[in-house]
């Protein structure tokens, strides 16, 4: 047996123990780096546009996403489907409604037909075209929103009718979800040209909370609800509802102007203050809320907002120009990236197909959809295109190329579906 030399010990230990004290000092005084290792900074978090602007970067899928898979919807054609609007998408169902028929149709995560909801018309069963809906958290129910008629229509999963709730709010509704057994958020719109005798009285909120009978519990009120407009310029308002996507089962929320929201069904609360710093941006309420006639060369945050467990992504428009911003949520640092005109959304490393920019996500926010009609999407996936391309997984490459070859110019919608990245919490 050999002995150990105990002077080469001892130096060892006295080693170890320096690296480890520098170590632990180099983290408290760096409190980046210590925060970095730890978790996110707390909300509200407030964003340096000027850092970002300045920050150019390349801003890929696959530093955000593990996968994409598309589906075409009911490849059989059991269904014929149109254009697709309003997705919501569950941990085993995709809602969506088709152009064709106009109802809320129901599928699996795989793309086959599953059942539909209701019908069109004006019955105690039925809902107009253009009607809204939305998922129960829990159980997957549909409920629809009855288009003017201020009530709302209950059904279970597989299609079967359950009842019809009065919900008198205004008919300038544009969008709802619920956000559980007793809470609803909706949003709201103003279109003056078409709301003209309408809206001058009648502009309360951008959004808010509701019980389930449509009375108010929390809202954001619109900036224009005290606003002096004169009867000339009413007719020029254009106020859009704000957006909805999810992160961590609750809502991000992005009005017009410089503040997101961070929604659940107990709060409402700031989740993103921009800082423009000496940017010049639209921030008047002319600029923000009544028709432009050309596109401004003022910069101002575009509509939806994408939240990630460590990251938050955004559009900003400038004139013709489109750019997607990255804030870092845990070292706050921001970074953009000028959008290819031809081919807009995050560089889709993945796969080297299409770039890509989700119009839905699912209530955890870690499962990003969009759709795209099969012609579309087979001409911007010609060989030539996918030959050039780059992808990191030329497996997932090969995968594509093969859909892309089964793919008809007839077939129904693809889904394009994004599953994120996991982290620990």
């Amino acid at each position: 047996m050999k002995l150990t030399n105990p002077l080469k010990t001892l130096t060892v230990l006295f080693t170890i123990s320096f690296f480890i004290f520098a170590t632990e000092s180099c983290l408290r005084n760096n409190p980046d780096r210590n925060e970095s290792m730890d978790e996110v900074k707390p909300y509200p978090h407030t964003i340096d546009m000027r850092q970002g602007f300045n920050n150019a970067s390349r801003i890929t899928l696959s530093e955000i996403a593990d996968s994409i898979q598309y589906v075409v919807l009911s490849k059989d054609k059991q269904k014929l489907i149109g254009n697709v609007s309003k997705i919501q998408i569950t941990d085993n169902n995709i809602y969506l409604i088709s152009s064709n028929e106009g109802i809320v149709l129901r599928f699996s995560l795989t793309g086959k037909f599953q059942n539909s909801f209701g019908s069109i018309g004006r019955g105690p069963k039925e809902y107009l075209r253009g009607s809204l809906f939305t998922t129960t958290p829990d159980d997957d129910r549909l409920i629809i929103f009855k288009s003017a008629m201020d009530s709302y229509l209950i059904f279970e999963t597989n299609g079967n009718y359950i009842e019809t709730r009065d919900f008198p709010v205004s008919r300038t509704l544009y969008d709802f979800r619920n956000l559980s057994d007793s809470v609803f958020l909706c949003t709201f719109y103003y279109i003056g040209s078409i709301m003209k005798d309408y809206i001058s009285n009648f502009i309360n909120c951008s959004a808010g909370l509701f019980d389930l009978d449509g009375n108010p519990i929390k809202l954001i009120e619109h900036p224009l609800k005290n606003a002096d407009i004169s009867d000339s310029d009413i007719g020029n308002i254009i106020s859009m509802a704000p957006s909805i996507t999810f992160f961590d089962n609750r809502i991000v929320l992005k009005p017009a102007g410089d503040t997101i929201y961070e929604i659940d069904s107990n709060s409402i609360t700031k989740g993103y203050i921009i800082d423009w710093g000496n940017i010049p941006h639209k921030k008047s309420i002319k600029e923000l809320f009544f028709f432009q006639a050309e596109p401004s060369d003022k910069p101002s945050i575009g509509s939806f907002v994408l939240e990630t467990y460590d990251k938050t992504y955004f559009r900003v428009l400038k004139g013709n120009e489109s750019i997607i911003f990255e804030y870092d949520k845990i070292t706050g640092t921001v970074e953009s990236m000028i959008e290819d005109p031809n081919n807009r959304g995050f560089i889709n490393d993945l796969d080297g197909g299409e770039n890509y920019f989700p119009d839905y996500t699912n209530r955890k926010g870690d499962i990003w959809i969009t759709s795209e009609d099969a012609y579309s999407f087979k001409e911007k996936h010609s060989p030539e295109f996918l030959d050039k391309s780059i992808a990191i997984n030329p497996e997932m490459k090969e995968n594509l190329k093969t859909f892309t070859n089964n793919l008809k110019q007839d077939d129904n919608p693809v889904l394009k579906i994004v599953y994120l990245k996991k982290h620990p919490r």
